[in-house]
């Protein structure tokens, strides 16, 4: 938050608090508007914008269902996957691979 903005807002007297005017001047727009976009997609995903859903208009427990749903399967199968890979390298059954570092659109 810029200083002229919080001067603006100070002049309505609500923000006179010390801890108040400190979280304000921190305060990262671009952080927290990402934050709540990524809480409308869980809200979205997990069917609540439907009006007939039991927990419409709720975003209690958004968090944890996309921890047990979304991330955390893939989270799971992420750390197989890699204590496979280690296993195949220890077992030295692991095959090269080439990476090509050429770009892929040529920028001339």
């Amino acid at each position: 938050m810029t200083d002229d903005l919080a001067t603006k807002l100070n002049t309505a007297g609500a923000f006179d608090s010390p801890w108040l005017k400190e979280q304000l001047h921190n305060w990262n727009v671009v952080e927290e508007q990402k934050k709540s976009d990524f809480m409308e997609h869980m809200y979205t995903c997990a069917g609540r914008h439907d009006s007939t859903h039991p927990m419409h208009g709720l975003y209690t427990g958004l968090w944890h269902d996309f921890c047990v749903r979304e991330a955390g399967p893939h989270c799971r199968d992420k750390f197989f996957e890699m204590v496979e890979a280690v296993k195949l390298y220890e077992e030295g059954k692991l095959q090269p691979v080439s990476i090509d570092t050429a770009p892929v659109v040529s920028m001339s």
